[in-house]
């Protein structure tokens, strides 16, 4: 019997196919499952698809979860914020490129396009996730600092505070014109503020430019005599609430 005229070249026909890897039965290279035995198959690693994963979303794990490696994802999903698994992706892209396709997949198996999808999706939740916790932190964190400086200026305020408190104490009235006091009515406080003698023995704090959200805000200190005592009030001026040591707070 003579072979077939139109069969493909037998060399074709083993370069199409591959080994069942439960029975042993020679099936399509491309084939899931086995027509033979019904076992699924080891999934085709594309070695483009997982260079692109691992050289732009590595540092989130979408490569491992690829690689059907799902803790490993996690884990580099867990602990991306400190660098080290983009660092490690980085590297696990050049081995990557300087491997063969077929040396890929006898070592890995793909979870197909479905983990390329939970990977995405996962990297991209951590992101939002990572976001909304900035948007918190950040301006609570500005607000801290925020505090800090103020707390600063009304420290750097005390001489000049003394200065209008020894006059009360004299004359037993507010200075009228901030002459009565001293002749240099401006002191700097370092590159956060200025403090600005004004009438009535009113202190204006000026935060200088470079300060952040305090740059060209205000904070009024005022004395105000109370059953014989000198009191501060220190809730006016623009400066916000959430910036403002408790004590300088309206109803504070």
């Amino acid at each position: 019997m003579t072979d077939n005229a139109y069969a493909p070249p037998k060399a074709a026909l083993e370069g199409n196919t591959k080994a069942c890897g439960e029975c042993g039965e020679l099936i399509n290279r491309k084939a899931e499952i086995c027509p033979k035995c019904g076992v699924r198959q080891r999934r085709h690693v594309s070695k483009a698809g997982l260079l692109i994963l691992t050289f732009f979303l590595g540092g989130l794990g979408a490569h491992k979860f690829y690689l059907r490696k799902h803790w490993w994802g996690l884990l580099y999903l867990l602990f991306c914020w400190t660098g080290i698994p983009g660092l490690i992706a980085f590297i696990e892209f050049i081995i990557y490129a300087f491997t063969s396709e077929e040396s890929l997949n006898e070592k890995y198996e793909s979870g197909g396009g479905s983990a390329v999808i939970v990977a995405v999706v996962a990297g991209f939740a951590f992101i939002a996730m990572v976001g909304i916790l900035a948007a918190i932190a950040i301006p609570a964190y500005a607000d801290y600092t925020g505090r800090a400086k103020v707390a600063q200026a009304l420290a750097g305020s005390e001489t000049m505070r003394g200065q209008v408190q020894d006059f009360i104490i004299r004359s037993g009235r507010l200075p009228r014109e901030p002459g009565e006091v001293m002749l240099d009515n401006v002191e700097y406080i370092g590159k956060i503020a200025t403090v600005t003698l004004e009438p009535s023995g009113v202190l204006r704090v000026r935060f200088l430019s470079g300060n952040g959200s305090l740059s060209d805000q205000t904070l009024e200190l005022v004395p105000r005599i109370e059953g014989g005592n000198l009191r501060w009030d220190c809730s006016g001026g623009t400066v916000r609430q959430a910036s403002r040591p408790q004590q300088c707070r309206n109803g504070g």
